[in-house]
Parts: C-alpha cells; structure tokens; sequence
C-alpha cells in the first residue's frame, strides 16, 4: 500500500495538469511497482508561491526562473522494491512532471521512503500485521 504526496505550486498548475500529474503517478505506481490500484493513496498539497522556497527566495519572487515546481514522496514498506525499480520509477516521475508541467532540473524532487512495517500502516493495524492476515486468508 504506497502512500504518495505529490507537492504542486498552486498558480503554475491547472486542474487539467494536476489531473494528469495524479493519473500518471497511479499509472507508475501500478505499472512499475506493480501495486494494487484499490490500495495505493495519493495525497496531493497546493502550496502558495510564497511557501516553495530555492536558495532562500520564495518562487513568487522568481516564477519564471523554475517553471513548475513539484515534489513527489511515495512510502512504501521496507525490502517491497528493488534499487532498479526504484530508479525506474525516479526517471518516469521525472518524465511525467516534465510532460504535465515542463523541464526544470531544480524545483522537482522525488523521495521513495522505505518504511518499517511495524512501524506505519493503516485501518488500525501494521503493515507486519496486514502481510500476516493476507498469509492466513
């Protein structure tokens, strides 16, 4: 069950955009990944301008010097993917936001976190938990 938060400038993205940044990091998720649809989340944040800092500006001072910003986090559990899917899934990300919102090398970030199964979860168990109980049934 990855858990994605996705980071988008609110002026420079339009719902059409954020439409297609979410779609393409199910579709990544999905297809690189290989996880379940029906239980991956995508969170998405629209921050002002004011609030995505470079080098100590604000991109509101500057918008045009970093086209669309965006950041990417996906938790997963530790040992659930491999170094080269990782990289795999680091390079469609850098695609996807490249294709929705433009080139910029300097404002989009993607982070995998690996989580410790017993330590994140959902629905009031672990992760540990949920891998046992999916065992039993």
């Amino acid at each position: 069950m990855p858990f994605v938060q996705l980071k988008i400038v609110r002026e420079q993205v339009s719902p059409g955009q954020k439409r297609k940044l979410v779609d393409g990091l199910m579709d990544i998720i999905t297809g690189i990944m290989q996880r379940e649809r029906d239980l991956t989340v995508i969170t998405v944040d629209e921050l002002d301008a004011s609030n995505w800092i470079i080098g100590g500006k604000p991109l509101a001072v500057n918008p045009e010097q970093h086209g669309g910003a965006a950041s990417v986090q996906i938790k997963i559990s530790k040992g659930t993917s491999n170094p080269e899917e990782m990289a795999k899934v680091m390079q469609a990300g850098k695609s996807l936001i490249a294709q929705v919102l433009g080139q910029n090398e300097m404002t989009n970030y993607f982070i995998i976190e690996e989580l410790n199964p017993d330590g994140w979860g959902f629905d009031g168990m672990t992760m540990t938990e949920i891998n046992q109980k999916e065992k039993q049934d």
